[in-house]
């Protein structure tokens, strides 16, 4: 029989079933890349080579300053006279919101410390996953034929505390969970569980796509980088040397600022 040529009731159920569980591990995977994998290898990056990245983004803004500065002031000097308010709110405009969010570095570091620090162990994260992949199946509205008040706001909570990380009240949850009425699947119509079969390997295969797509994606091939000392320490090195670059190109901008004004239209100033 054909995917399309579905007539026993038995046998759609049974496809409803394998496509059901399937859409929760992948919900569950998904998640579990974006909310635990994403950030830990993000943390992990912060804590072997954050520093070092802070260091060539401070020297990067510090020489795009310096140069938009520098073509302000030589502009406004050839006129004789050097407008340092309108100069000072151009880039003010232009730089402080970069300047802003470069002062967080450090508080990203301290936090990627905390998050590495406080991690479940393997363990732990199988179990709490596992309990989640179950509720997952049982209450996400998309696996259900009637999402009731009560198991919409279970699904809601579940969310909120799988993001959290709480293991006890997702394991209280669960045991609510428990007291939801069952779906009376086997007289659901033929026609309504094929539809939801359909629509099932639709979006299972949409997920599967995107999740292959996102561990391509920014920082998940670092997984594999990170744990070599090698390849941090040339990271390091490169880091280093970039900023170094910069920090003289800067040094250069600030003596050609100074020669600028120096160099002035006497009785002009």
């Amino acid at each position: 029989m054909s995917d399309h040529d579905i007539d026993d009731p038995a046998d759609a159920l049974k496809r409803f079933t394998v496509l059901r569980r399937q859409h929760a591990k992948l919900h569950v995977e998904r998640e579990h890349m974006l909310i635990n994998v994403k950030r830990n290898i993000a943390a992990g990056f912060q804590r072997k080579l954050g520093s070092h990245e802070h260091a060539l983004k401070k020297a990067e803004w510090e020489v795009g300053r310096l140069k938009r500065e520098v073509e302000l002031v030589r502009t406004s000097a050839e006129d004789g006279e050097v407008d340092y308010d309108r100069i000072a709110g151009a880039l003010e405009e232009e730089f402080d919101p970069r300047e802003h969010e470069l002062e967080q570095a450090p508080r990203q570091i301290e936090r990627a410390h905390e998050r590495l620090n406080t991690l479940m162990n393997r363990e732990q994260t199988a179990a709490f996953q596992a309990r989640y992949r179950r509720l997952a199946e049982r209450l996400h509205p998309d696996l259900r034929f009637g999402q009731s008040v009560t198991a919409e706001n279970l699904w809601q909570r579940v969310q909120e505390t799988y993001a959290a990380g709480d293991v006890a009240e997702m394991e209280a949850i669960e045991l609510i969970a428990e007291d939801l009425p069952a779906e009376d699947l086997e007289n659901k119509p033929l026609a309504e569980i094929e539809e939801r079969v359909a629509r099932l390997k639709m979006a299972n295969e949409a997920s599967i796509n995107e999740i292959s797509a996102m561990r391509q994606e920014w920082p998940f091939p670092l997984a594999s980088k990170l744990p070599d000392e090698e390849w941090v320490k040339s990271q390091r090195e490169d880091y280093e040397q970039k900023t170094a670059q910069l920090l003289k190109e800067r040094d250069g901008l600030v003596e050609e600022l100074n020669r600028i004004l120096d160099t002035r239209p006497s009785g002009k100033q």
